[in-house]
């Protein structure tokens, strides 16, 4: 584009200021070239000289001593103002000595300016950015582009931020600091109160609009990689020139106090960008510190409060362990990729065995150590030598105890923690208890197991894992029937603390983990396979799962059993088959595969998992039921041949009496409880 059509497409007025002393000068005005022609056009047909186009002015923009007169004619245009005109702008001359060739510099450098102005609208941001006092800056809050997934309505408490850095040590050094997501007038307040530190401002490029959580945390990916392979979307890295480093990176992130807050796809990339920063800003053994602003706690697993350095108010501030940190920016961004392959050919295996363990819990009801036992037996038979804790609370008794010691589990006795959202005597009353787990401190990595499932091949390669690592549950959520977790005290605290804050989705654990821990690491669901056939399921996916349930040497990794216990069921069947609201988790292969596991057991064991009267009653129940219903798989037909029929280890031993009165009103007109014990 030429100077006279950027020009002469604009009706600019510049008006010059006046000079000290009365001495010369004038106004400079940039008229439309188009509405002067049409002007001088009128005038012809009115047979008019046309006038100078300063009559149109109004008065305040008339030069001093300019006649009111504006019909009178002028004196000729001098050459210099001619040429000046070519290019669409009139200069009022002032008096008879102006310096039309001044002027016309002047005119030429307000003309290049407004082009330069134009075409390179960031000049002035590359001048910021070139400065010595600045790295890398970014001025992302004067981007065009505004999201408002990004924006912090925080209020920044500077008395709180500078009480988090004041002892920082950086020898004789400048404090380095980098600010991420402040805007202007914050980086003016960041100037002020760290007057005598190198502040500087980093560029990030905000996540695609189409990215959202249900991108990331997909409920469902071709594990297998059968007809896709699965991968995540890529988050915008953090914009710093080659060979920078912080200090200090500070980060102001939003937080809306509603349902699912955590769940934002802004947090995690400004988190993430946090911590690639303290990644690539380390040198030797100088630390690296990472400053939130926020009003909500920052990801536990990606900065856990181990690293917390120091809380003040809303400001948070984390010595991070590099080394971790950098092995968790290894891994996919959310749960749309695998982070642990489940064809891979070799798996990775942590360094410290000594201080890793399996972990499971039993409180309120001892039908679960059986379930436990053997559980127990399968880790140790599918080859791991790593600790075995269970936590139990005085529910169990010794007896019970003295059976899982015997199974290989070390044994620590708890106080349970209720559920202040369950009902009394519910079901998830106290399943809040599994929040002790965080509280075994003694070892670094924690692999927590239902006490209702079988390990049928070594998993001790997840010990490499880090906090949460688990399999995909529905939506966006993880199953925490087998997750890999970090003890920490202090992440215990943060569980307690919002126990009357936080809602579960499900009433129960897995709900609440699932509202604190919202970043996790999915791994294949072979190792957390659940004994399930969804309403779904046409009959080849039924096979499939079949299958797998039965194949020696085993393909699943853990076979986790959900609906009626194998050993709360008789042998020779799977009783689910029994109740039409368990039918969804039958198979006689999944209940052969757990008896196999119980029949290697020795016999001292097995004697943990005899029948109670009640129960037997409960079952022969559950068959006639079945036989009035004449459901046609024909399981309510089979003989009952399980030798624990007839064995009695309890005072009352006439369970068929049981069923005189079963499933009548009781006194106080409520139902029985049922006899079966479900998951």
């Amino acid at each position: 584009m030429a100077a006279s059509d950027l020009v002469g497409s604009w009706g600019w007025l510049v008006d010059e200021k006046r000079r000290p002393g009365g001495g010369g000068g004038g106004g400079v005005i940039l008229f439309s070239r188009e509405r002067k022609k049409r002007q001088t056009e009128r005038e012809r047909e009115r047979g008019e000289e046309a006038p100078a186009p300063m009559g149109s002015l109004e008065t305040r923009y008339r030069p001093a001593g300019a006649p009111d007169d504006t019909t009178k004619r002028r004196t000729p245009k001098s050459k210099s103002f001619k040429d000046v005109e070519n290019f669409g702008v009139l200069v009022l001359e002032k008096n008879s000595g102006c310096k039309f060739k001044t002027l016309r510099y002047l005119l030429l450098a307000i003309t290049s300016a407004t082009f330069l102005t134009l075409l390179t609208p960031t000049l002035y941001e590359r001048q910021l950015q070139s400065s010595s006092r600045y790295v890398d800056v970014g001025w992302i809050w004067d981007k065009p582009s505004y999201d408002p997934r990004y924006v912090s309505s925080v209020n920044v408490r500077w008395e709180d931020v500078y009480k988090a850095l004041e002892n920082l040590n950086v020898g004789s050094q400048k404090l380095k600091v980098g600010l991420l997501n402040f805007n202007s007038t914050e980086y003016g307040s960041w100037t002020q109160l760290l007057p005598d530190s190198d502040v500087s401002i980093i560029r990030l490029e905000h996540a695609k609009g189409s990215i959202t959580w249900e991108t990331l945390y997909p409920e469902w990916i071709d594990e297998e990689e059968e007809s896709d392979i699965p991968s995540c979307p890529s988050l915008p890295d953090p914009n710093v020139r080659k060979g920078s480093h912080f200090d200090v990176i500070a980060v102001k992130l939003p937080c809306i106090r509603v349902a699912g807050w955590s769940r934002d796809v802004a947090r995690l990339h400004l988190q993430l960008s946090a911590a690639k920063l303290a990644v690539t800003s380390s040198r030797g053994n100088q630390k690296v510190h990472v400053l939130f602003v926020t009003d909500c706690f920052p990801i536990p697993n990606l900065f856990p409060c181990k690293n917390l350095v120091k809380h003040e108010g809303n400001a948070w501030l984390y010595s991070p362990d590099l080394k971790a940190l950098r092995e968790k920016l290894r891994l996919p961004v959310g749960s749309c990729e695998l982070a642990v392959p489940l064809k891979a050919k070799a798996r990775l295996y942590s360094v410290d065995r000594r201080r890793e363990a399996y972990a499971t819990i039993l409180h309120s009801a001892s039908e679960y150590v059986c379930g436990a036992i053997s559980a127990a037996q399968s880790i140790r038979q599918a080859g791991s030598s790593r600790d075995l804790i269970i936590l139990v609370d005085e529910t169990i008794s010794d007896h019970h105890r003295k059976g899982l010691e015997s199974a290989g589990w070390k044994v620590r006795l708890i106080q349970r923690i209720r559920n202040p959202k369950a009902e009394r005597d519910a079901y998830n009353e106290w399943n809040y208890s599994k929040f002790r787990l965080w509280q075994l401190t003694d070892y670094d990595k924690i692999i927590f197991i239902d006490a209702d499932l079988l390990i049928l091949r070594n998993v001790d390669f997840l010990f490499a894992m880090p906090e949460i690592t688990a399999t995909g549950n529905n939506a966006t959520l993880f199953n925490s029937g087998v997750m890999v977790i970090e003890p920490s005290n202090c992440t215990f605290q943060l569980l307690m603390d919002h126990i009357d804050e936080i809602t579960s989705y499900n009433g129960g654990d897995q709900g609440y983990l699932n509202e604190i821990f919202t970043w996790w690491h999915r791994i294949p669901k072979h190792m957390n396979f659940l004994k399930h056939f969804w309403e779904g399921d046409n009959e080849s996916v039924k096979a499939k799962k079949t299958e797998l349930f039965g194949a020696d040497p085993p393909v699943l990794y853990v076979l986790h059993y959900l609906g009626l216990k194998p050993w709360l069921c008789f042998r020779d069947y799977d009783c689910n088959w029994n109740n039409p609201v368990m039918r969804e988790f039958a198979s006689d292969v999944a209940h052969a595969r757990w008896w196999k596991v119980h029949d290697k057991m020795p016999e001292k064991l097995q004697s943990y998992c005899f029948l109670r009267s009640r129960l037997k009653a409960g079952l022969e129940w559950d068959r006639r039921q079945a036989e009035k219903a004449s459901f046609d798989d024909g399981h309510w037909r089979r003989n009952i041949t399980d030798p624990r029929l007839n064995i009695c280890f309890e005072k009352f031993c006439f369970w068929e009496s049981m069923l005189w009165h079963w499933g009548e009103k009781n006194p106080t007109g409520s139902d029985p409880v049922p006899a079966t014990q479900s998951s």
